[in-house]
């Protein structure tokens, strides 16, 4: 009893120490700009395209991706005003599809995509139908579009638009209005470009080079050229001034396809913006486990991390929510989430280098596949049936013969 006693007052000791350590760290939690709230729309838009650019192979045949983030502390997301600071919380909440099918026999993959984002901040929590505060901006962004692809040739292109659509907008942003965006990408083996336009206005051109070997698509398992980097160079049209922005961000493998160091600068101001090591147990990328450091604008740095698993991802201070989501700092995330790509018949998750490691079935989607199948499948049946009776029907001749022998030796005594 006294062994029960004791090990339940340290699991509460442990619960108080925990708890009293998530507040002294949300005490010191950054508060949410509303000019942080108000660049939340372009960085959606870019965030989208980005992560199509990592989805759209050739080969690819659908993604899945949805995520729900949750802020388990009010006081983590405070809005600061001109007014004064806000207590209210932030939304954050997206669905991505991407699905290709073969155009019949001609070699051709023909898909269609659609990512959808919900975000903004508001006076109180909700999951369908904001307060709308005086202080709330709640907006849409949608980027849509068709791809055709030629896997045998490791081509493909796509484009389609962009929509930003703001629901209430309050009185201390920027006044917004419903915009309509042009998008383009193309990919030819590691190279990939994107580049957006609202209407004859460029707004955004990227160039990828995916020149790590990955297996999923085709390439090495292991070896030199698994430890070639990916790198990604952006250049973004400033609304304020004339001169563009340039975002670099480097990714490189280091153990294995296991462990991976990113590297992101900004540039006219040779800023460097985060780092980050990610470790994930299987190449698939589905698990992984992160330690960031963020630069502010001041030079301070901010370290953080986080851990995502199947379903759920946990994480403090994370550099990759400081740069999507509104700028906020200081904070824990708690999100639900999901996301996985089939490449060739393959599960993989997002950027992922091998499948992951579970079973799967394949899915016969064309009628002459079927039949041949169906077909083979009857004959290996019949075959094994024709030998099954040949195995009886022996042992039943071996049994007659030996009973008969010994009737004949019987009537010969």
């Amino acid at each position: 009893m006294k062994k029960f006693c004791a090990h339940r007052w340290r699991l509460k000791t442990a619960c108080v120490v925990a708890w009293m350590l998530v507040f002294a760290l949300s005490a010191h939690a950054g508060h949410l700009k509303a000019s942080g709230v108000s660049a939340g729309g372009s960085i959606t838009r870019d965030l989208q395209l980005r992560e199509f650019g990592m989805v759209f192979h050739p080969g690819a045949d659908g993604y899945l991706g949805a995520n729900l983030l949750y802020f388990p502390l009010p006081s983590q997301s405070l809005l600061s005003t001109d007014y004064g600071k806000h207590e209210g919380y932030v939304l954050r909440q997206n669905f991505a599809g991407y699905f290709a099918e073969e155009l019949g026999k001609s070699g051709w993959d023909l898909g269609v995509l659609w990512w959808i984002e919900r975000h903004g901040w508001d006076s109180e929590d909700f999951a369908v139908f904001p307060n709308y505060g005086k202080f709330s901006l709640i907006r849409s962004v949608q980027t849509t579009g068709l791809s055709i692809a030629r896997p045998d040739l490791n081509l493909g292109i796509a484009g389609g638009i962009q929509y930003t659509n703001p629901e209430y907008v309050g009185k201390v942003y920027e006044p917004e209005s419903d915009t309509l965006y042009e998008w383009a990408a193309a990919t030819w083996g590691p190279i990939s470009a994107q580049t957006s336009f609202h209407h004859s206005s460029f707004r955004h051109a990227r160039l990828s080079l995916n020149l790590e070997s990955k297996k999923v698509l085709g390439g090495k398992e292991s070896g030199p050229l698994t430890y070639l980097p990916n790198i990604d160079v952006a250049i973004y049209a400033r609304n304020c001034d004339g001169e563009d922005s340039l975002r670099l961000f480097w990714e490189q493998n280091l153990i294995a396809q296991r462990l991976y160091a990113e590297v992101a600068v900004y540039f006219p101001d040779p800023a460097l913006r985060f780092v980050a090591l990610k470790y994930y147990p299987d190449p698939s990328k589905v698990i992984s486990i992160d330690v960031t450091c963020y630069r502010k604008s001041n030079g301070d740095f901010l370290w953080g991390g986080g851990i995502s698993m199947p379903f759920v991802r946990v994480a403090y201070n994370h550099a990759d929510d400081i740069e999507n989501v509104l700028g906020l700092r200081g904070t824990f995330v708690l999100q639900f989430h999901f996301g996985i790509e089939k490449i060739r018949d393959t599960f993989v998750g997002l950027n992922g280098s091998k499948a992951t490691p579970m079973m799967t079935r394949e899915i016969d989607t064309d009628e002459n596949v079927k039949k041949q199948r169906r077909e083979q499948r009857e004959q290996e049946f019949n075959e094994s049936r024709r030998k099954s009776n040949l195995q009886e029907s022996s042992s039943t001749n071996s049994a007659h013969e030996i009973t008969a022998t010994g009737i004949v030796w019987e009537n010969a005594k």
